[in-house]
């Protein structure tokens, strides 16, 4: 996969899980998810993929919209994902870490931080 269509892929993959609404089944969520992953919340929380996948199958709509979207690879099978959400009322940053499993692309880690 070139730079761009992994940019391209994983950006796709992260707007799924920001607005898990739009999808027909949320379980199918899961598998966007290591069995290992590991969130650290805006809110100060740290969820594991259990609380993540029930986090998403409950979720509502909500205005959010992402912005400044980057993919910087680590390695052949591993890369980080950096962007901005912006909602009614806040402005946060995010990254996350894919890796790639069982020929697939994965997150294996995620931080949200409030925007000064």
């Amino acid at each position: 996969m070139t730079a761009p269509q992994l940019q391209e892929h994983l950006h796709a993959l992260e707007e799924r899980l920001l607005h898990p609404d739009r999808e027909k089944d949320r379980k199918d969520l899961s598998s966007l998810l290591a069995s290992d992953f590991r969130e650290f919340c805006t809110s100060g929380r740290i969820f594991d993929l259990h609380q993540l996948t029930n986090a998403l199958s409950a979720s509502k709509p909500r205005p959010a919209t992402m912005s400044h979207f980057y993919v910087t690879p680590l390695g052949e099978n591993s890369a980080l994902a950096t962007y901005h959400i912006t909602t009614n009322n806040s402005t946060s940053h995010h990254s996350s870490i894919w890796v790639h499993r069982d020929g697939r692309w994965q997150m294996l880690f995620h931080q949200g931080t409030i925007a000064a």
